[in-house]
C-alpha cells in the first residue's frame, strides 16, 4: 500500500452552515518533497483554493498528488470534486488510486459508475483478476467487447482469463482474432504460443515461444496518460532506481533510493526496492528489517510479501518463505514470480507434484523468465514426464541456444526417449564450445549411463 510521502495535515470534508461542502485543506513540508513537485503542487493548491468551486482545478491538484505516488492525499481531492460537480475523470481516477493502495472492491464500485470510458470497465476486469476472481473478470471483459469488438485491452484480458481456467482454445480464437486484425506484440505472441501449448499444440507453440515477453503492451487510456504528465521528482527518481537494479547498478540504486527514502519515509515501493538491493548485495538481516518493518505498516502490498519470501529463502527458512509467498498470491493472484518461487520451494522441499504445478500456473499466466522453464523441465524430468520435459528444454533453446542447462536436459530427455546416439551428438558438439562446463559433463555421464542400461 503506498503512503503519504510528505508531511500532511487532512482537515476531513466539513459542512458549513449552509450545508455546502468546504474542500479539504493539505499542508506540505516543503523540505520533503523535489522542489519541482513542490512548486507545481504549491501553485495549483493556490490556484484552487482562489476557486473552490472550481472542479477541474481541484482534479489537476488531484492528478498532481496522484502522480506522484500520494494515492491517499489524491482520493480526498477526488471526493471533494464528486461533492461539488458530476466529474466522470475525477471518479475514475479515484478508483485507480484506491486500486493502487489495494482497496479493489472501493475501486470497482467507483469504476462501475463510468460505463461510457471504456477503460473504466475492462479495468474492473483487470482488478477482478487481480483478486482471483476469473468468472466476474470475463463479465467485464466481455462487457467491453460487446460495445467495441476492436478493444484489444479487453480481448487479451478475456484470453487470458481463458487461459487461467484452462481453456486454451477459447483463448487462441480470442488472440488469432487480433492478429487477423494486423495486431502484433510479442506480449501477444507469447500469450498465443502459451495457449497453444495448454491446448497440446506442441508444434505451434514452439514456433510462437521463441521470444520473452516484455510485459503487455500499454492500452490506450488518455485519463491516466494525462494524469502520468503531471508527473515530478519522486516517481521520476524511483524510475532511475528500478531501472538501475534492472541493469545490475545496485550501488547506483541504492544511493538513489537511500536519498527518496528520506523524503519518503514510508513508501512501501521505495521500501520494497530498497530490501531487494540489500538483498542482491548478501545483506540479508537488513533486507529483512527493513520488510518486516513495511509489513506492519502495508499489510496488503504484494511485492513486499513475495521479496520477503524470497530473503527467507536465502536465509535458509523455506518454510516461512512459503508463508509469504503463498500470502503474495493471495494479494495478487496474477503475480506470476510468486508461483515461480512457489515452484521453487516446493522443490526444495521435495514435493515434485506441487513444484510442477506451481511453474505450470507461472508460465501460463506470463512468466517469461528461461530459468524458470528450464526449472520446471527439469522437475518434469523427475516426474518422468519425459516428453513434456524435452518440450520445455526446446523452448527454451529457441531462445537461447546456448543455455547449457537446456542443452544437457533436452539431451538427457532425448536419451530416456531411446535416441541416446542423438543425445551423445548433441552433447559432443555443445562440448567442443564449452569443454568444461559442469551441466554439459553432468548431462554426458548420465547420458552414457543410459547407453550402458540393459
Amino acid at each position: 500500500m503506498r503512503h503519504f510521502s510528505f508531511l500532511l495535515v487532512l482537515f476531513f470534508l466539513l459542512r458549513c452552515e449552509n450545508a455546502s461542502i468546504e474542500p479539504p485543506t493539505i499542508v506540505v513540508d516543503a523540505g520533503q518533497l523535489a522542489p519541482e513537485a513542490y512548486a507545481a503542487i504549491q501553485a495549483q493548491q493556490q490556484n484552487a483554493s482562489r476557486h473552490p468551486e472550481a472542479a477541474q482545478s481541484w482534479r489537476e491538484l488531484g492528478m498532481l498528488y496522484q502522480a506522484h505516488g500520494l494515492d491517499e492525499a489524491a482520493i480526498l481531492i477526488y471526493e471533494y470534486v464528486g461533492g461539488i460537480s458530476d466529474d466522470s475523470q475525477a471518479i475514475y481516477l479515484q478508483a485507480t488510486a484506491h486500486a493502487r493502495v489495494g482497496n479493489y472492491d472501493e475501486a470497482i464500485k467507483l469504476a462501475s459508475q463510468l460505463s461510457d470510458y471504456i477503460p473504466a470497465t475492462w479495468k474492473q476486469g483487470v482488478w477482478l483478476m487481480d483478486q482471483g476472481r476469473l468468472a466476474d473478470a470475463a463479465i467485464k471483459f466481455q462487457e467491453v467487447i460487446s460495445r467495441d469488438p476492436s478493444a484489444v485491452a479487453a480481448i487479451v484480458g478475456l484470453a487470458r482469463v481463458r487461459i487461467t481456467q484452462n481453456k486454451p482454445e477459447l483463448a487462441i480464437t480470442l488472440l488469432e482474432n487480433i492478429r487477423t486484425r494486423g495486431g502484433s506484440h510479442p506480449y501477444l505472441t507469447f500469450l498465443l504460443g502459451t495457449a497453444h501449448q495448454r491446448a497440446g499444440n506442441q508444434s505451434i507453440a514452439s514456433t510462437l515461444l521463441v521470444g520473452t515477453a516484455p510485459g503487455p503492451p500499454k492500452w490506450e487510456d488518455p485519463w491516466s496518460d494525462q494524469m502520468m504528465a503531471m508527473q515530478r521528482g519522486f516517481a521520476a527518481s524511483l524510475t532511475r532506481a528500478t531501472t538501475k537494479i534492472g541493469e545490475g547498478d545496485l550501488h547506483g540504486a541504492l544511493s538513489i533510493l537511500l536519498s527518496i527514502s528520506k523524503s519518503h519515509p514510508r513508501d512501501t515501493a521505495v521500501h520494497n526496492n530498497l530490501a531487494t538491493v540489500y538483498m542482491q548485495l548478501g545483506q540479508l538481516d537488513k533486507a529483512n528489517e527493513i520488510l518486516v518493518k513495511s509489513i506492519r505498516r502495508a499489510s496488503d502490498y504484494a511485492p513486499t510479501h513475495l521479496t520477503m519470501a524470497m530473503v527467507l529463502q536465502r536465509q535458509g527458512d523455506p518454510a516461512r518463505a512459503i508463508v509469504y509467498a503463498k500470502r503474495a498470491v493471495e494479494l495478487q493472484p496474477a503475480m506470476s514470480a510468486a508461483h515461480a518461487l512457489l515452484g521453487r520451494l516446493a522443490l526444495q522441499q521435495g514435493d515434485l507434484v506441487a513444484s510442477s504445478a506451481y511453474f505450470e500456473e507461472s508460465l501460463s499466466i506470463g512468466n517469461s523468465d528461461p530459468s524458470t522453464r528450464e526449472v520446471y523441465a527439469m522437475v518434469l524430468l523427475d516426474l518422468r514426464k519425459t516428453r513434456e520435459a524435452l518440450t520445455q528444454f526446446g523452448l527454451v533453446l529457441q531462445v537461447n541456444p546456448s543455455r547449457t542447462i537446456s542443452i544437457g536436459g533436452f539431451a538427457v530427455a532425448t536419451a530416456r526417449l531411446g535416441n541416446v546416439q542423438g543425445a551423445l551428438g548433441i552433447l559432443q558438439e555443445a562440448l567442443k564450445s564449452a569443454p568444461t562446463d559442469t551441466n554439459l559433463q553432468r548431462a554426458m555421464n548420465t547420458v552414457q549411463q543410459l547407453g550402458t542400461t540393459p
